[in-house]
């Protein structure tokens, strides 16, 4: 029996490079941002609540907005698994670094994040330019 066009199209949607993308994003930022909130402390919703943005939403955005897509799928998750590590890295260092030398507790997740996406996208920005 043939698969319906819905079906078909269902699939082919699924399995797109953007679609896998997002998707292993989100396997990673999951384990990875209730590492974050284990690791810092328990009162670090903000902080875990921005990591997750930074990796779930931020590395996949990236990806699709200045990253040449692959040929290979399995490229593009190599390559999203990659950018939510140094992006997971950057992102708990200025958050450690914000709550040692600051005393408010949004103030640390908000810089960590602003400056973990901002900064990334501007270097991918900046490095697309140069090609």
């Amino acid at each position: 029996m043939s698969e319906t066009s819905t079906v078909v199209t269902i699939r082919s949607w699924a399995t797109a490079q953007r679609q896998v993308a997002i998707l292993a994003a989100i396997i990673v930022a999951i384990p990875t941002t209730y590492g974050f909130q284990s690791a810092v402390d328990g009162d670090a919703f903000a902080g875990s609540f921005f990591l997750l943005m930074t990796l779930a939403v931020g590395v996949p955005s990236a990806y699709d907005d200045y990253w040449p897509h692959y040929d290979q799928t399995s490229k593009a998750v190599a390559w999203v698994l990659a950018a939510c590590a140094v992006a997971a890295v950057e992102f708990t260092a200025l958050y450690l670094a914000g709550t040692a030398l600051i005393d408010i507790s949004w103030v640390a997740p908000v810089g960590a994040f602003s400056v973990t996406y901002l900064g990334n996208l501007a270097v991918l920005a900046a490095w697309q330019r140069c090609r």
